[in-house]
């Protein structure tokens, strides 16, 4: 066991805030351990002599009263931002983000040398069938059109 859990167990089952099962776990891992007992013993001695100091001199511990929690509270949700301005700011840095990225993408020379440079190639004959985009001319869409027999094909 670690010495926080340790630490953390004893000053709650002083308290009186063990259940009874965590309780009985407890004193039988500081009966099985020697030196996690002394620790324990420490810890319940510093709790007593805290304690007695407190009872005979209350003026050294202030105690807080709900009263003045609450400002507090008020005061850090006083300068707490809004859940729509994180949002604003989130959709602000996402468009500012997407229109660099356009901008970067649309001024970038290379897309413009690589397309002239895949339209002028020409192409060599193979066994394969070639397709190629073509307007359909009955309608205002596109079509798929055969590379080597669209000379050929008329639509009826």
């Amino acid at each position: 066991m670690k010495p926080e859990s340790l630490h953390a167990l004893v000053i709650d089952q002083h308290s009186g805030e063990l259940p009874p099962e965590v309780a009985d776990l407890l004193e039988t891992y500081l009966v099985t351990n020697p030196a996690a007992r002394a620790d324990a013993a420490r810890i319940v001695e510093v709790l007593r002599l805290t304690g007695e100091v407190v009872a005979r001199h209350p003026e050294c511990v202030r105690v807080f009263s709900q009263a003045e929690i609450k400002p507090v509270r008020e005061a850090r949700r006083k300068w707490a931002s809004p859940l729509w301005l994180k949002a604003a700011a989130v959709m602000a840095f996402s468009s500012l983000t997407a229109a660099g990225g356009f901008y970067a993408g649309s001024t970038r020379p290379e897309a413009s040398v690589i397309a002239n440079v895949a339209s002028v190639t020409p192409r060599k004959d193979s066994p394969w069938a070639r397709y190629r985009m073509a307007l359909d001319p009955l309608s205002s869409g596109m079509q798929v059109v055969r590379v080597d027999i669209a000379e050929k094909e008329v639509r009826p």
